[in-house]
């Protein structure tokens, strides 16, 4: 049981941890062209606790012991209304800008953008290079518990 929840522990602090890289990357690259030269601490939590929050989301959608049996594209659609409340929801809060303006119209295109991407190389790695690490990764787990 303890190996169980550390082997989660790990896994999440993994996947959070990439999530929050790229959402600093984000942030920063898009951020550069609006015209911030600086990020604040503010921010940084703030960009913590949506890589936790969408963290949680790929637990709930993509792992293998998922609970939640919808197709791909299903899953896909609720995600992505999930995450654009949240993101109105935390940009109303937190002030980032204001709806109906210029930015926010560039946000909305931004989120689009984005999660159109993350979808296409999703997509790209798991039908051309998904499989055959995968398969590697069944290989290697195999070898190591008969050890």
């Amino acid at each position: 049981m303890f190996k169980k929840i550390m082997a989660y522990t790990v896994e999440f602090k993994t996947i959070m941890s990439l999530f929050f890289s790229g959402g600093i990357i984000i942030y920063v690259v898009f951020g550069y062209m609006l015209g911030t030269r600086e990020i604040s601490f503010e921010m940084i939590v703030q960009i913590f606790f949506i890589s936790i929050l969408v963290t949680g989301l790929h637990y709930l959608f993509w792992t293998e012991d998922t609970k939640v049996k919808l197709t791909n594209s299903w899953k896909l659609i609720l995600q992505y209304f999930i995450l654009g409340f949240v993101l109105i929801g935390m940009s109303q809060v937190f002030n980032w800008f204001e709806w109906g303006s210029k930015t926010s119209y560039m946000m909305l295109i931004l989120f689009h953008i984005l999660y159109l991407g993350g979808i296409l190389g999703f997509t790209i790695y798991f039908k051309v290079l998904g499989f055959q690490f995968n398969q590697k990764m069944q290989h290697y787990r195999e070898q190591n518990q008969l050890r």
